[in-house]
């Protein structure tokens, strides 16, 4: 076997392909040459042992010198590379000159050689395993090597190294530190001994042997300061300061490194970034706390960003406020104070997005240091950073209401609103977020005294959309009546907006009926009466219903107390009499169903809805229709009444009972309670239901004129609200159906072409109208909006030609000039005559659409004439020129003015105002750009 590995050993020693680098080749060529004299002695020596035993040797020392530039090379690849590759090729040199070691070394053990060979073949074997990653196998080869070796034979002492090495990286710290123990003192004048040193210090400190450990590191620290062994300076003056730090004697380690004349502080906060590093984080924020308590700004501020950093990664709010409140306090650069940013906006994020998970909610303590936390990191970032003020408002009162704080909230909130810039998003987002603390049920009657009007108030004065500024209204309204009891604020607030809505006339009439109410509740009767007075003076529309109901109301209040003594008793005795006749077995079908209504109107009178609607509903189910036709007035008011008071669904569900239940009748009271449905379903935002349900009712007996009034309610609300799609489909699935005249078409389309232009699409209906317009011929009796848009149409066409005729230009030659000038006259002459087929039409505001283009023309033509001047002319041809030019400006800019008060004419005549006329009629007055407000005394001047 021995020969066999000789020979194969003598045909490798330059057969691998591997490239060394210089040094490596160097020593790989000595290994070489020592094999080669191996070799050729073993040839006079064939059963020398140690002959053997150092080819072994020699082999393993190749292959582990061939390792290494193989693990370099590897290393080297790219990662795609290093996936790819066949791992055992890519080493295969290496592992060939191990298994030659190891088999050279088998070999010798079957000779059973002496101890001191057999530990040194043990060594060979172990360190093989140990190079294939086989840490078993490795370290029961070392301890054969160990316990066959000679005393104080140098292959026992680096055997029990290597087992020392392998416990260490294993992290079994006693058996490292017993190996390590029994051979240091031996290796003392070795280079390597700081290196075994540390790794013993450190086994020691893992053990608990915390000062052995920080002795030996102080020892490897100071030897480490010789050329003689490895340089462990940096290493162990870091650990000798953890080793201080994790005993608590942090003085001690402050006195250590001020004996090295460094700085502590940065040795402090390099440990702590070791220990980061290896994922130490408690002891890691201890070393960052050290360096942040010293006197050094530089590294105060890197341990604040780090110690920000390890409390928001672990969770630990109470330390991370902590130190969150120091950040103004420490001397941070830009970068730093970005950083320390981030982690508090992070933080104080994370909270709130706690705040909002459903575990924390049902536990209140949790809730309300969270969310105290959370505000006072938001209050931090505005300090940090300033324009962050508004949100750090916001949010701080965001998370004060997840918290169920909800006075502090609304003061966060209220300081945003304070600051009056409305423009700034968390304004808006502030009364919103105001908006929902006060509509909370859990909020105090005392907090929204103190908040409701001040928050809707300014709600609606800077809410764009009108739907959503008409709800805050309705808001801040049903506070002054149920909450304030103050029916002034009620009433001023009310016909604030009536004006605003005067077709909202169910919403605007329930508002109404909630304000009697409350002077009745009062027994204000004076100020009832003058309510009314005041309602009539308005002229604010009403139904005909309502305001017989009304007068009703007023007519009782002012005979109130002599009504009073018959209806306090009989309506008791008769509601007993009643549900007594309905609950006796004995009684009739046609008395019960009488005494159900009786009940329902006894009800109605005495105010109790929800018992009305119950017995109303019930009364429809059992009667006869010939019975409700007697009563169909009676069932109108109920039902109004409960449309007065805002029971919008019960009122809506008897609508429709009552009418599916009568619809082979015609009666004309059908008609209102159909009306009411639709304004009431169309207020509540249910257009889809009063359509569905006007679609029923057109197979009973309603007329055609009313199931069409019916469509156009519906209609004109989809136009209102500016829903051209809806409003298109009624028109061509319903409207169309009930209407062949052109001019009422006419009208629907005008509207549906109205909102299409305001929605930038002047197309649309152009064709349609187009076709209406030619048809008819009374044009004048079309609705205003067809009038309006077919005109408009034109002067879109007209504004191009203008624009075509300002667009040419004057020039020269001479014989050029004149014939673009008597071009310019001609296309003038037509723009005139279209101005004046558009003005016939009738339209205002396409007449002053038109007349100010026509104007334009005019003043631009003039000015082009007054300014040109000819070119390559001499000075007294020029002069001429442009004195016979300036007849023909002049003549041109009378000729505008003349426009001018022609069309002033037309308006007054035609009653006509729009905001082009206002425009134009500006012009030329020398009025000042005003683009802010302006302070003014009492008398107007500035």
């Amino acid at each position: 076997m021995i020969k066999v590995l000789l020979f194969a050993t003598l045909i490798s020693f330059n057969s691998f392909g591997i490239k060394l680098n210089t040094k490596r080749d160097r020593i790989v060529s000595v290994i070489d040459m020592e094999l080669k004299e191996l070799v050729r002695m073993k040839r006079y020596s064939k059963n020398d042992t140690m002959l053997d035993l150092r080819m072994a040797e020699l082999n393993l020392e190749k292959g582990r010198i061939i390792r290494e530039q193989e693990n370099e090379n590897f290393f080297n690849l790219d990662i795609k590379d290093k996936k790819r590759i066949d791992r055992k090729k890519f080493f295969a040199e290496s592992s060939s000159y191990y298994n030659r070691a190891q088999q050279i070394g088998l070999a010798i053990l079957k000779k059973r050689p002496n101890a001191k060979a057999r530990s040194h073949i043990y060594y060979i074997l172990a360190y093989n395993e140990l190079e294939n990653v086989q840490m078993d196998r490795a370290k029961s080869l070392f301890v054969k090597s160990v316990k066959s070796a000679p005393k104080n034979d140098l292959i026992g002492v680096k055997s029990r190294l290597a087992l020392g090495d392998i416990y260490y990286r294993e992290g079994d710290f006693n058996k490292s530190k017993r190996y390590y123990d029994t051979v240091i003192y031996k290796i003392k004048d070795d280079k390597w001994y700081t290196k075994y040193l540390y790794n013993l210090a450190w086994s020691n400190f893992r053990v608990g042997k915390k000062n052995t450990a920080i002795k030996q590191m102080k020892e490897v620290h100071s030897l480490s300061k010789s050329p003689k062994y490895i340089d462990k300076k940096d290493m162990a003056g870091r650990d000798v300061g953890y080793f201080y730090a994790d005993k608590g004697d942090t003085k001690r380690a402050l006195q250590f490194y001020q004996n090295e004349k460094g700085t502590p502080e940065k040795n402090f906060y390099d440990m702590g970034m070791f220990l980061l590093d290896k994922q130490k984080y408690s002891q890691a924020a201890g070393m960052f706390k050290s360096a942040f308590n010293g006197k050094n700004e530089e590294y105060k501020a890197k341990s604040l960003v780090q110690l920000l950093q390890i409390y928001d990664k672990y969770n630990n709010n109470k330390n991370f406020l902590v130190f969150a409140r120091t950040i103004t306090k420490t001397k941070l650069n830009p970068e730093q104070r970005k950083e320390a940013l981030f982690y508090v906006t992070k933080r104080a994020a994370h909270l709130q997005k706690e705040l909002g998970m459903s575990h924390n909610k049902k536990r209140p303590k949790v809730m309300r240091f969270k969310g105290r936390i959370a505000a006072e990191l938001y209050f931090i970032s505005q300090e940090v950073d300033p324009s962050l003020s508004e949100r750090a408002l916001f949010y701080a009162g965001e998370s004060y209401y997840a918290a169920a704080e909800y006075k502090q909230a609304l003061f966060m909130y209220d300081k945003v609103i304070s600051s009056d810039k409305t423009d700034n998003v968390y304004f808006k987002r502030s009364l919103a977020g105001m908006i929902v603390v006060l509509n909370d049920k859990k909020t105090s009657a005392s907090i929204r005294s103190k908040y409701f009007e001040k928050v809707f108030s300014t709600y609606i004065k800077h809410e764009d959309s009108k739907v959503k500024k008409n709800k805050a209204v309705e808001k801040l309204f049903s506070y002054y009546v149920d909450e304030q009891k103050d029916a002034k604020k009620a009433q001023n607030l009310f016909f604030v907006y009536a004006k605003e809505n005067p077709r909202a006339i169910s919403k605007n009439e329930a508002m109404i009926g909630r304000i009697v109410d409350l002077h009745k509740s009062q027994k204000n009767k004076s100020e009832l009466m003058g309510f009314v007075g005041e309602l009539k003076s308005t002229g604010i529309p009403l139904r005909r219903g309502f305001i017989t109901h009304l007068n009703k109301i007023i007519l009782v209040a002012q005979f109130s107390d002599i009504q009073k003594a018959n209806q306090k008793g009989d309506k008791v005795t008769a509601l007993k009499g009643y549900l007594f006749i309905y609950k006796d077995k004995e009684s009739t079908a046609e008395a019960k169903r009488n005494a159900a209504y009786n009940i329902a109107v006894l009800f109605y009178e005495s105010g109790n809805v929800d018992l009305m609607s119950k017995w109303l509903d019930r009364a429809i189910d059992e009667m006869l229709v010939s019975e409700i036709t007697k009563f169909y007035e009676s069932f109108n008011s109920i039902i109004s009444e409960l449309f007065l008071r805002q029971r919008v669904d019960a009122g809506m569900g008897l609508t429709q009972k009552l009418l599916s239940k009568t619809c082979s009748i015609r009666d004309k009271n059908k008609e209102g309670l159909l009306k009411n449905y639709i304004v009431m379903g169309l207020a509540t935002r249910k257009d889809s239901a009063a359509v569905s349900f006007v679609d029923e009712q057109s197979k009973c007996r309603f007329k055609n004129s009313t199931l069409l009034a019916s469509y156009e309610q519906i209609f004109d609300y989809y136009i209102d609200f500016k829903l051209l799609s809806k409003a298109d489909t009624i028109y061509r699935q319903r409207l169309s159906a009930y209407t062949k005249s052109l001019y009422k078409k006419s009208e629907y389309v005008g509207k549906l072409s109205k909102l299409s232009r305001s929605q930038k699409n002047n197309s649309r209906y152009a064709g349609e109208l187009s076709y209406i317009y030619r048809k008819v011929k009374k044009k004048k009796s079309l609705a205003i909006e067809t009038i309006d848009e077919v005109a408009l149409m034109e002067v879109d066409k007209l504004e191009n030609e203008v624009n075509n005729f300002n667009s040419i230009s004057l020039s020269f030659p001479e014989s050029k000039f004149n014939n673009t000038m008597k071009l310019k006259f001609n296309r003038l002459d037509r723009i005139q005559g279209k101005v004046a087929g558009i003005v016939a039409m009738g339209s205002g505001e396409a007449m002053v659409k038109s007349y100010s283009l026509l104007i334009n023309s005019f003043d631009q033509f003039s000015s082009d004439v007054g300014t040109f001047s000819p070119t390559g002319k001499s000075a007294e041809y020029v002069k001429s020129f442009k004195a016979s030019m300036a007849n023909v400006s002049a003549n041109l800019a009378t000729k505008s003015r003349q426009l001018k008060r022609e069309l002033d004419n037309l308006i007054n005549k035609n009653d006509v105002l729009t905001q082009n006329f206002g425009t134009l009629s500006r012009q030329g007055l020398g009025l000042p750009t005003m683009t802010g407000p302006v302070l003014m005394d009492k008398r107007g001047n500035r």
